[in-house]
């Protein structure tokens, strides 16, 4: 039987090969991956693979394997509804390092990511689904853990009644998005930073910012013309355009303020604080910065990230997740925020 630290060597030098981007393994997955979605780009997929495999240090994981709970003989089943191209990854370790077994229903892109690197790891504890099935998986799991909007979850509360043997434990966790906060002090680096924060992975991911809080006074030219700009690093997928048409028809037939880039890969409409559609950014303004610090503290649950220059983020709510432009889809390893991987450790304690 492999040993804990076998897992560990064997599981650093998989992510050793695939800081690649030429490894083989790593490069059929993408071109799976990208068949699979419509929304992920080659670009978008490089920069997820590359983060988490750099982030994955022998001292970080040290670190997570501490931390993991006892093997308890549960079985796990986690329905993970974050579109991001290796969400369930960090929840997948969790298992196997902990001698766990589960079913993780995972968004295709990310199952097919994730399944290549637990297949290079020869993991055959963990079976992956796109679809939850969740009346068949729910009568072989003691532990279920579900992030998603209010419809899963609906779903999620009435599928047990209708089994035989619903699971034990249960932590049913929001889907969350990213808030950013300026103050029209934020250097071009910074604005490049936020652009990034907003529009990688097209918008889908719980890190995503998707709403924006500035001072009424300033205008967003300059952070239009920073998201114009990582759209020439980072282009849109071609599905973008047309997921942003209606709603910058809906905006301009409404007459609510907006702006757009020049092939339709990015929207900005000015608002209320209400999260909208992937790839089109919310610009919120405040007249006090206690206004925001208010709305930051109500709604903490649903937000992942705050993201603020350095400076700013000392005058706003100590929430988890704060981070300077830029950061909001470079997460350590092990995430510190990462509340599915958190709920599993609880549960599974």
């Amino acid at each position: 039987m492999e040993t804990p630290a076998g897992r560990m060597q064997r599981l650093l030098e998989v992510t050793r090969r695939w800081r690649e981007p030429s490894w083989p393994e790593r490069q059929e997955a993408v071109t799976r991956a990208l068949a699979a979605s419509d929304f992920l780009t080659e670009e978008a997929a490089a920069f997820a693979l590359n983060q988490q495999m750099h982030a994955l240090t022998e001292s970080a994981l040290r670190r997570f394997v501490e931390s993991l709970p006892p093997p308890s003989g549960r079985t796990v089943l986690l329905w993970q509804t974050d579109r991001a191209p290796l969400a369930g990854w960090q929840e997948a370790l969790l298992l196997w390092l902990s001698g766990h077994r589960g079913t993780l229903a995972l968004a295709e892109s990310a199952a097919t990511l994730v399944g290549a690197l637990l297949e290079a790891l020869a993991v055959d504890t963990i079976r992956l689904d796109t679809e939850p099935q969740l009346e068949t998986r729910l009568e072989e799991a003691d532990v279920l853990v579900v992030v998603g909007d209010e419809a899963v979850q609906q779903e999620v509360q009435e599928a047990p009644l209708r089994v035989r043997r619903p699971p034990e434990r249960v932590r049913l966790l929001p889907m969350r998005y990213g808030a950013a906060v300026l103050d029209g002090r934020e250097t071009p680096d910074e604005l490049e930073g936020l652009a990034e924060d907003a529009l990688l992975f097209e918008g889908f991911g719980v890190r995503s910012v998707r709403l924006l809080w500035a001072p009424e006074s300033l205008r967003p030219d300059a952070l239009l013309e920073a998201l114009s700009h990582f759209r020439g690093v980072f282009p849109a997928h071609p599905a973008t355009p047309g997921r942003l048409k209606m709603p910058q028809a809906w905006l301009k037939a409404a007459g609510i303020p907006h702006a757009y880039g020049e092939g339709l890969e990015f929207l900005v409409s000015r608002g209320a604080p209400e999260v909208q559609t992937p790839g089109h950014l919310r610009w919120v303004p405040y007249r006090d910065p206690a206004q925001v610090a208010e709305w930051l503290q109500a709604h903490a649950a649903e937000v992942s990230v705050v993201v603020a220059r350095p400076a700013l983020l000392r005058q706003l709510p100590q929430l988890p997740g704060r981070t300077a432009p830029g950061h909001a889809h470079r997460p350590p390893f092990p995430d510190p925020f990462g509340t599915a991987v958190e709920a599993l450790r609880e549960l599974l304690a």
